[in-house]
């Protein structure tokens, strides 16, 4: 037994080294840099760098020339043609003085006496001595009329507002009511301008001095007229709204007869009235304005008016119905830019400690936006003018100003 057991031993190989059982090759070997050849590649670049930048910091040094001059300032060539001209206004020529004018032609041999007489009553305007006698007092008008006239200029307040408006010389023509402050020269006050209350003192103040009228009694035209003084009544069809401008349409709700003998019909009911209104509205004002151009028959017969003024049932000129102020724009824009700047309030820290400097630098800049986007937003909306609203069957009136002749209304065309 013991001899099997060493023969069992003795043919078991030794184990082998792990070295020698690896699967793999072998790896190849790194190949590095030489420690010294790169410290000197480093050393050379740097110094290349700074003796560049050494190089680069030194003065411009000037040379021995001097650089070629391209032009020359102390020779100023001028321009052809000034030369010929006056250095200062010592030197302007005079105009010559213009030659006589010839006036009408004369008899021959009572040519010098008649002319000679007429310079001696200065009723001849011919003539060297009489022409400048003339030129004289049309200068003299001139420099009174330049005395007379206005110091100030007053320039149009719509659609010029910018900096291309030509302020244009204030005017009071005959008739016509102006403003004496602002003809004057003196100062305006902006409540009393706008109310208009020189015009009223001007209108109450004028007065007519004439006692007989130079008109006089005009015979009727015919028996078919209806004069100035008669009221139309008819009501709307259409509805206004103020914000654009456009036509508008009413129905004649009474016939209207003749003004002599209310007995012929001359524009009968259901009459048709073509009509525009005005969408320029100010702040304040609560009354459409709106004016009357035809009148269609029934049997599509018309006739033209001359902007005939729309009134209200009692005689009051314009159409009143509805308002709009646009409050909920003006309230909304500034309730949101109220929320809006206590929220960025509230959102910051109130002490400037470490680390709260940029969120107070964030609140105080949107701040300043909000406020500033808020009160644009306002002023906008405050620029919005109102809306009048006025509904369709509104009754109107329309006060005829001046004769209209037409013809008793019959119709044209009858239906068989």
């Amino acid at each position: 037994m013991s001899e099997v057991a060493e023969t069992t031993v003795s043919a078991v190989p030794p184990k082998l080294p792990p070295e020698s059982v690896e699967l793999r090759a072998a790896p190849q070997r790194v190949t590095r840099l030489n420690r010294r050849t790169l410290a000197v590649g480093i050393g050379t670049v740097s110094l290349a760098v700074l003796g560049a930048t050494l190089w680069s910091l030194q003065p411009r040094t000037r040379g021995s020339q001097e650089n070629q001059e391209l032009y020359n300032v102390d020779r100023i060539t001028r321009a052809e043609g000034l030369e010929s001209l006056p250095r200062d206004y010592s030197q302007v020529p005079q105009p010559e003085p213009p030659p006589p004018v010839l006036g009408e032609p004369l008899p021959g041999d009572l040519g010098r006496p008649v002319l000679r007489a007429e310079r001696e009553a200065g009723l001849h305007p011919h003539g060297g001595q009489d022409a400048a006698e003339a030129e004289r007092l049309a200068r003299l008008k001139e420099s009174e009329e330049a005395a007379r006239s206005a110091l100030f200029y007053k320039s149009s307040s719509r659609g010029a507002s910018g900096a291309g408006a030509v302020p244009a010389p204030v005017a009071m023509p005959d008739g016509e009511f102006a403003d004496a402050s602002a003809v004057a020269g003196g100062p305006v006050d902006p409540m009393q301008a706008q109310n208009m209350q020189d015009n009223k003192v001007a209108f109450a103040s004028q007065g007519r001095t004439a006692t007989r009228s130079a008109h006089r009694m005009e015979a009727p035209r015919g028996p078919d007229t209806i004069m100035a003084g008669t009221v139309i009544s008819a009501a709307l069809v259409t509805g206004i709204k103020s914000d654009m401008p456009g036509d508008m349409i009413a129905t004649v709700t009474e016939p209207v007869y003749d003004s002599a003998t209310h007995r012929n019909v001359l524009i009968p009911q259901g009459a048709r009235l073509m009509g525009r209104y005005n969408s320029q509205v100010v702040y304040g004002q609560s009354r459409a304005q709106a004016v009357w151009d035809r009148i269609i028959m029934p049997d599509t017969s018309s006739i033209v008016l001359d902007n005939l003024a729309a009134a209200d049932p009692a005689g009051y000129a314009g159409l009143e119905d509805d308002v709009d102020w646009h409050w909920d724009r003006i309230l909304a824009g500034a309730a949101l830019t109220t929320l809006l700047g206590v929220g960025a309030e509230l959102a910051a820290p109130q002490n400037q400690g470490s680390g709260n400097g940029v969120v107070i630098a964030a609140r105080d800049g949107v701040q300043d936006t909000v406020n500033q986007v808020g009160q644009e937003i306002t002023r906008r909306n405050l620029q919005i003018q109102p809306t009048i609203t006025i509904r369709p069957g509104m009754p109107v009136r329309i006060v005829v100003n001046r004769d209209i002749t037409l013809r008793s209304y019959r119709p044209l065309f009858i239906n068989r």
